[in-house]
């Protein structure tokens, strides 16, 4: 039998941490240009240390945007507005595609995301809890596995 591999069965948990992360996202309708999604990986080197790494805005698909009294930027508004084309909204009558990423993001530095109101957001722990047991099962059949293979009975 194959001796223990922690660095293998860990990237494998990480791996299914990430695809759950992934459906997750889908399952919510949160794929708009998929930058989220695509920016979920797994990165590891052979020291034993490997992290799940993603967009620093995940994190706010998990808690949502508090309303902030700052003002609204041009590197947010250029996102909304790459976020309005991918979703498909169409501006009103006279009113331009920067106009309702603009009104957009008037709404949520006042009053916040909908995630951020009550609306479900993503679950990074619920990802861990599911994949956790597959990895504990995997490493407690191995570790077995190893222990009988190891234990030698002597014979007089």
């Amino acid at each position: 039998m194959n001796a223990f591999d922690f660095h293998t069965e860990y990237l494998e948990f990480l791996n299914d941490v990430k695809d759950n992360l992934q459906s997750q996202l889908k399952r919510q309708k949160r794929k708009a240009t998929g930058n989220a999604i695509n920016s979920l990986r797994v990165v590891a080197n052979q020291k034993l240390k490997a992290e799940l790494r993603g967009a620093p805005y995940l994190k706010f698909l998990e808690t949502g945007v508090g309303s902030k009294p700052r003002g609204i930027g041009t590197a947010f508004i250029d996102r909304l507005i790459e976020w309005v084309t991918a979703k498909g909204i169409q501006p009103k009558e006279k009113q331009t595609i920067k106009q309702v990423a603009f009104a957009i993001g008037k709404s949520i530095v006042n009053e916040g995301t909908q995630i951020y109101r009550g609306q479900k957001g993503i679950s990074i722990s619920q990802a861990i809890k599911e994949s956790k047991p597959t990895l504990l099962k995997e490493m407690g059949q191995k570790m077995m596995i190893d222990f009988k293979d190891g234990l030698k009975v002597k014979r007089r």
